[in-house]
């Protein structure tokens, strides 16, 4: 799938998720068995964590040092903003489940790398 095809997925399923309690619920309790009913390919050894931010509690989820890529690099070190609130996939996609996958934990985080 695409970076931008996953965004959208991605997007899509953190909108249903809001929105359906059920499957919110289903999402927490096994989220590779819930991403794969909709469609996603999730490698078998893959281990995946939904977060649920409040109003007292954000996560900062960080890259796995092995996919970090120039574009990361560059935004922490230029004053970019990476992984702004409510952004889901937005430090590239390098690997679904070190990057992109990580990068959920971002959602309605309210984060700046590199402002000085």
């Amino acid at each position: 799938m695409a970076s931008e095809d996953q965004s959208h997925f991605m997007y899509a399923v953190v909108a249903r998720a809001m929105s359906d309690e059920a499957f919110r619920v289903a999402l927490t309790a096994d989220p590779a068995a819930v991403l794969r009913a909709e469609g996603l390919d999730i490698p078998a050894d893959a281990k995946i964590t939904v977060l649920q931010a409040s109003a007292s509690e954000t996560f900062l989820v960080l890259p796995d040092p092995s996919a970090v890529n120039d574009e990361l690099l560059a935004a922490s070190s230029g004053g970019s903003t990476v992984g702004t609130g409510g952004t889901v996939g937005s430090v590239g996609t390098a690997s679904l489940t070190s990057t992109f996958i990580g990068t959920m934990g971002t959602v309605g985080s309210a984060g700046t790398a590199g402002s000085a």
